[in-house]
């Protein structure tokens, strides 16, 4: 790699694109604007109304689970799946270090304490071989994260939750469509949250979805997230005079229904919408392939990736380099997330020698642009902007 290359735009030279080719953009089209449109005008704006309901429901029938439950986030998601259980104080919950920060920070906020686990340097996902090591007596439950939309090895992660007698909250924020071992993902789990974030495969703007197949957990999170009340079986069943109970503790998760409406759209498209962006990842994969020093991330055997990101692994002591030379040529890239012992508030959980496949995948990922809308010739600038700077 010739960092001095005259040629290069971050030296000077010709950028391959003067318009910025955007790392990210949703995915929306006329039936998106079309019916929250329709929403809007039937004036039923606030929470849980009916376009929310038939959003989980379709949801339901497309991912194979039970329950889906609506929410405004999947941080909110997470942190109701740590409280639906009541685990005491201080009880610990394993979490794997290269995550965004909501998956701890919801076990955090249910007052347990943070077990940070060693991920693969390949791609990020727990680090099996190493997870019965942080297994205590005080162990109450593993957070399994989908980085970048690839499957945790997730047959493996509930052979030793079963094992041990663990609660496992899966979280496939990133992984909706995704297959794992014939499944979508959110079947693996107790329980799963999914997120339905502005920069997601499938967005509501804001949003995310409680998922699983146990009935007395859905249950208790209807309430949950409904501010302690049975509004949910109010508005199901009817069976009172006007009025719902003040059943337990709570907080306002629902969703509004505006949000419901295009949550029904955009999984009316969502297959297609991936299919798009594993033509990118395929076109990038085949494109690229060769390069000396650039790999690709591992996807888990047995599973069909939803490409939600498409990332490269360089050479850890050019990365930034490499990422500000892309963005000189007008391709926009970045690194994502930094392990959660790198930040403030976990510091103190551990350290760079703790965790050496966290580092090493850290040091090593850039993300590239990937989203159903990124134009062929846009598709090529990417490609040429790579294969310019690795000469």
């Amino acid at each position: 790699m010739n960092t001095g290359n005259k040629n290069l735009a971050i030296n000077g030279g010709k950028k391959v694109s003067e318009a910025p080719v955007l790392i990210h953009k949703p995915y929306l089209d006329e039936a998106d604007f079309k019916i929250a449109d329709k929403t809007l005008r039937s004036t039923f704006i606030s929470g849980d109304g009916p376009e929310c309901r038939e959003f989980e429901k379709k949801l339901s029938e497309y991912l194979g689970v039970k329950h889906v439950l609506f929410m405004n986030s999947a941080t909110t998601a997470l942190e109701i799946a740590f409280r639906v259980k009541n685990f005491p104080h201080g009880a610990e919950v394993i979490c794997p270090d290269f995550t965004y920060t909501s998956t701890a920070v919801a076990a955090a906020y249910n007052n347990l304490k943070i077990v940070l686990a060693d991920v693969y340097p390949d791609n990020g996902s727990l680090d099996v071989s190493k997870l019965e090591s942080y297994i205590t007596k005080k162990t109450v439950a593993i957070a399994a994260v989908d980085y970048g939309g690839i499957p945790a090895e997730m047959d493996r992660i509930m052979a030793i939750a079963k094992k041990h007698d663990l609660y496992v909250v899966h979280d496939t924020a990133q992984s909706i469509g995704s297959v794992y071992k014939g499944k979508k993902t959110g079947c693996q789990g107790h329980v799963s949250t999914f997120s339905f974030h502005g920069t997601k495969n499938l967005t509501t703007g804001e949003g995310g979805a409680l998922v699983t197949d146990d009935d007395a957990i859905a249950e208790r999170v209807k309430i949950l997230r409904e501010k302690g009340t049975d509004k949910y079986s109010f508005l199901t069943d009817n069976k009172d005079r006007g009025y719902y109970e003040y059943v337990d503790i709570g907080n306002s998760y629902v969703q509004s229904n505006i949000n419901g409406a295009l949550g029904i759209t955009q999984l009316e498209k969502l297959d297609w919408m991936n299919s798009e962006r594993k033509k990118i990842a395929e076109y990038y994969k085949k494109e690229l392939s060769g390069i000396k020093d650039l790999d690709f991330m591992r996807i888990t055997e047995g599973s069909d990736h939803n490409w939600h990101l498409f990332g490269i692994l360089v050479p850890a002591e050019h990365r930034y380099w490499i990422m500000d030379a892309l963005r000189a040529e007008g391709v926009m890239s970045n690194v994502h997330y930094t392990p959660l012992h790198r930040n403030k508030y976990y510091k103190d959980l551990a350290t760079d020698e703790n965790m050496p496949g966290s580092m090493k995948f850290f040091n090593r990922l850039l993300r590239l642009p990937i989203y159903p809308s990124l134009t062929e010739t846009e598709r090529r600038l990417v490609v040429e902007a790579v294969k310019k700077i690795f000469n």
